[in-house]
């Protein structure tokens, strides 16, 4: 007995398995990818800031030179002021590759972002399909094993399955069904919607018709020529609750005929082209036809001729004990 939701069964799939690991590899390498790119951009960033820092540093004390300018010769204020103007454009050299780098590093980080997301898609899928080898039971009942299509043997652990293929079953206790497995003469016999009566060990009443029933045998067992055909019932009246798998006894009614009566078939003598009985009549026997709606080698299912409470004879009277017809005017 399950309840709903309990594992039921692990599937185990190397391929998938691999999948998986794989992707999660591709991720952890994403991530460390994208660490190692950002430490990368802010280590550049911050030798740019450093540089900008000195050209900045180097420019104040050349601004501080130039006071003394007053005090030194043309010539020297002239190299002054270009050391001034060489320093400025370095710098603003440096602040357009600060500006540029900016939009660099996160144009790469995006990327880097990107390989991320795709990495954790693919691992989201490999688990979606990871989790798919773990069947869980849809509803509460009694767990059954399937059977091999081939062999019909009861699934095992080890054994190997394929996609559309039963490994086990839980059974709707909501409705019930009844399992045959017929001979090809018994299975020539049946039709959909013939009725069925059974019962169980204990006596338990159950009804209902064909549902279905297979057109190609199976063989009992391995390698046996002797096949078998699936017929099943459904059970439409029940008075008991059985367990999956409950063997009960079942009487298939292949033919139903109202208002008859089934007499032997030595009672049955042909006379020309007709069918008729001899009837007890006081000490004597009446000859009557009869109409036959159905027979076997021993029965035979009379519609008319005779009622319930006559008695008809099982061997051909003598003909001193028949009746004759009166063919007189009286």
């Amino acid at each position: 007995m399950v309840e709903k939701g309990d594992t039921i069964c692990i599937l185990e799939a190397k391929e998938i398995a691999n999948k998986y690991e794989q992707a999660k590899s591709d991720l952890d390498n994403a991530k460390a990818e994208y660490r190692k790119t950002e430490a990368q951009l802010n280590l550049n960033t911050q030798l740019l800031i450093a540089q900008k820092e000195t050209i900045e540093a180097s420019e104040a004390i050349k601004k501080l030179d130039s006071i003394q300018q007053k005090f030194v010769s043309n010539s020297r204020k002239q190299i002054i002021g270009l050391e001034l103007k060489k320093a400025e454009l370095e710098k603003q050299k440096v602040v357009n590759r600060l500006n540029s780098l900016k939009k660099i590093n996160k144009s790469k980080l995006s990327q880097k972002q990107i390989k991320i997301k795709q990495a954790e898609n693919q691992l989201s899928s490999a688990k979606s399909l990871l989790n798919q080898l773990i069947i869980t039971a849809p509803n509460s009942g009694t767990f059954l094993r399937a059977k091999q299509r081939r062999s019909n043997k009861l699934i095992n652990e080890g054994d190997i399955v394929w996609g559309g293929m039963a490994i086990a079953k839980i059974p709707n206790s909501a409705s019930y069904q009844v399992k045959f497995f017929l001979t090809e003469q018994e299975c020539k016999q049946i039709e959909k919607d013939f009725p069925f009566e059974g019962h169980s060990k204990s006596n338990e009443i159950i009804t209902g018709l064909i549902k279905n029933k297979a057109p190609v045998g199976k063989p009992v067992e391995e390698n046996s020529e002797v096949k078998v055909f699936e017929v099943i019932a459904k059970i439409d009246s029940i008075n008991f609750e059985p367990k999956p798998g409950q063997s009960v006894g079942c009487d298939i009614i292949t033919k139903s005929i109202p208002d008859a009566y089934i007499i032997p078939l030595l009672a049955v003598f042909p006379e020309d082209s007709m069918q008729v009985v001899y009837v007890a009549h006081q000490n004597k026997f009446e000859k009557r036809s009869i109409t036959i709606a159905y027979k076997n080698a021993i029965q035979a299912v009379v519609k008319s001729g005779f009622t319930a409470e006559e008695k008809i004879a099982l061997i051909k009277p003598h003909k001193n004990l028949i009746l004759k017809k009166d063919t007189s005017d009286e």
